[in-house]
């Protein structure tokens, strides 16, 4: 083995910390800034106290951003500028792995596969590119996790060495919440070391020292918690965040969902080698596997059992879970290499079973490796995995819309990173909200006035440009399309975006926009006592709009109501049969709708009437029931049929 201290092992190792720069810096501003990003920039260059009073209303802490406010006056606001500091913080990260894993198992083995891991990661490639905080959270939880195993080593720390822990937790907690996660986890696991009784005090005292400078933050922190709006109501899907966390930590953010799905088999197999390797090393390994497996752990189940209160979840949300289970691949591939007391046995049988440990040490390590090569080649050369592109769409309307044209902004919370592409095109923006609240779903009273206020006569606009982002959100419905829709006529354009939807519309006059739903025929059908059929519209395009009134129950109980459609002619004829669906869009079911609301459900002429749609009498036939157990019978009705006239049209209802 090469002496930690020879010159070969400082040129290898600083080779290593090369070509994870040259990946980290690899077209580090090919790609637009996405939304996030766009904050980062926008909240950065803000007044100090402009920008605690944002923080203080999102769900961020301030640190973040207050670095990014000096970087940005230094080193001014591009993208690649902006994405720097990530990149040093993610390359930091490397060195500091591998020290907390020499710590933890005196094996050089160890260190060598953290910092390798570390530094080819994808996930952890991903966000050393993003201008976010993440990889600064996780240098500082990486950080500390060092501090904190240096003061459990004798002989007895300085006072410098608990100032600087407390100081590092205390920015890692002033980078992300979740940091508190995290340090409970270490301070179990350090707790188990058996430390004397003068350590525990110390640590006792570092903690509570931790907490008292937080405590000008906590009020918002606690304030968050009951005022974010930024999720929807609802439970947790425990199976499905449990399988984004296992695909994140292995796949990173740049491979296909079904894939990184089958790929989860052999990393567990690996994971299941590193287990064994180390509960049958030797006991400085095991205490890796301790750390390790809280550092795992624990973030983890403290965000899901969050997230069973608040169900709002990213798998980026732990994160700080990650290095655990880095620490527990290198040091259980590195116990596979490294010394190793054999069973007993003859030396032919000795040297076979040292091999097949080789063997497996370099099968794990090639499977590793070869998925993470695989997922950094999807991000960098793969444009199914492009961030979304506000920088092409902003330069793509620079030359193309006229002076004429409004621009449409859904969703209004896009401001930021639209303000930092496009501060030349204003936009109206809808919701005008500075921040996501998915409470705030569009609908006609919402938008007909300012679209009405956009298009009047003395602005001299006449056509739009729709630009879509988060509309599953803000415009389930598709309320603002309709709109553009009854003012004027869908022109059409073939320009795609990555993330982003761009439709056009011309011949807008803004007295055609409505401020309330615009049902042209009444109907009035109860649905049981969940939802009253109020009444149609039918578009001269064809489309068929359904507005829907909840009735009962209060807002957030009650069924997820569907509905099942089938069209036919006259004559008996089958024309469509729509996909059931909920009455209407999928991301605003029906116990959601506020009480006494009328809500769209929205139907193309292609769904409802067929490719090839021909005016006539159409006969439609529509059953609404509980989503949640199809095999329900249909929710009665108040009478069975109506008549729904495109020259003229029938609906029958059962």
């Amino acid at each position: 083995m090469i002496a930690p201290s020879s010159r070969l092992a400082r040129l290898s190792f600083l080779l290593l910390i090369l070509a994870a720069f040259a990946l980290r810096v690899l077209r580090l501003d090919a790609q637009s800034l996405w939304y996030d990003e766009g904050v980062t920039a926008a909240i950065a260059q803000r007044g100090l106290s402009e920008l605690t009073r944002w923080t203080a209303n999102d769900i961020q802490p301030p640190l973040y951003y207050y670095m990014m406010a000096g970087w940005g006056a230094l080193a001014g606001w591009s993208e690649w500028a902006l994405r720097f500091p990530s990149v040093f913080f993610g390359l930091l990260l490397i060195p500091l792995l591998a020290l907390v894993a020499w710590r933890l198992t005196a094996l050089r083995a160890a260190a060598w596969m953290a910092a390798l891991l570390a530094a080819f990661h994808p996930l952890l490639v991903y966000y050393s590119q993003e201008a976010r905080m993440y990889a600064l959270l996780l240098a500082l939880a990486v950080l500390a996790a060092y501090l904190l195993l240096r003061l459990a080593s004798p002989p007895r720390p300085a006072r410098l060495l608990w100032l600087s822990y407390i100081g590092v937790a205390t920015a890692a907690a002033y980078t992300h919440y979740f940091a508190f996660f995290l340090l409970l986890a270490l301070g179990c696991a350090w707790l188990l070391d058996r430390p004397t009784r003068a350590q525990v005090g110390r640590f006792l005292a570092a903690s509570l020292a931790i907490l008292v400078l937080y405590l000008p933050w906590m009020a918002v922190l606690l304030t968050q918690l009951r005022v974010d709006r930024s999720y929807w109501t609802g439970t947790l899907k425990l199976q499905e965040a449990l399988l984004a966390i296992a695909r994140s930590f292995t796949s990173g953010a740049s491979m296909a969902e079904r894939t990184a799905t089958w790929l989860l088999l052999p990393y567990l197999a690996v994971t299941l080698l590193a287990l064994y390797a180390l509960w049958r090393s030797r006991a400085q390994s095991r205490r890796l596997l301790r750390y390790a497996g809280f550092w795992l752990l624990i973030p983890i189940l403290a965000v899901l059992v969050l997230a069973f209160n608040v169900p709002k979840f990213n798998a980026r949300y732990v994160m700080l879970a990650l290095p655990g289970l880095l620490l527990l691949w290198s040091g259980g591939l590195a116990a596979l290499a490294g010394p190793h007391r054999a069973p007993s046995m003859g030396q032919p049988q000795r040297r076979l079973w040292q091999e097949r440990r080789r063997l497996y040490f370099a099968l794990g390590t090639a499977l590793l490796l070869t998925g993470f090569l695989w997922a950094n080649l999807n991000w960098f050369l793969n444009p199914a995995f492009a961030k979304d592109q506000w920088r092409e769409l902003a330069a793509f309307l620079r030359s193309r819309a006229a002076p004429d044209e409004q621009i449409v902004l859904v969703s209004g919370h896009a401001w930021a990173v639209w303000d930092y592409y496009a501060p030349d095109l204003p936009a109206l923006r809808l919701p005008d909200l500075p921040i996501l609240d998915v409470d705030a779903v569009l609908d006609f009273a919402a938008t007909g006035p300012p679209l009405a206020a956009a298009f009047a006569v003395p602005s001299g606009k006449t056509g739009a440009w729709l630009v879509n982002w988060q509309e599953e959100v803000v415009d389930p419905n598709d309320v603002v399309p309709v709109q553009l829709e009854l003012g004027g006529r869908e022109k059409g354009q073939n320009a795609t975006f990555s993330g982003l939807t761009l439709r056009r519309f011309g011949g807008i006059r803004p007295t055609r926009f409505a401020l309330a739903p615009p049902v042209d025929h009444l109907l009035d059908i109860p649905f049981g006592d969940q939802v009253t059929l109020h009444g149609y519209k039918v578009l001269n395009n064809g489309d068929l709009l359904l507005f829907w009134r909840r009735d009962l129950p209060p807002h957030g109980e009650g069924a997820d109501l569907h509905v099942a459609l089938q069209t036919r002619s006259l004559a008996g004829r089958p024309l469509a049969q729509p996909q059931d669906r909920r009455l209407a869009g999928y991301n605003y079911p029906s116990f959601r709708w506020p009480a006494g609301s009328i809500v769209m459900g929205h139907l193309t002429a292609a769904e409802w009437l067929g490719d090839e749609p021909q005016p006539g009498q159409v006969a439609l036939t529509l059953r609404v029931y509980d989503g949640q157990d199809p095999s329900a019978a249909p929710l009665p009705v108040g009478q069975n049929e109506v008549e729904l006239r495109i020259e003229p049209v029938e609906i029958v209802i059962d």
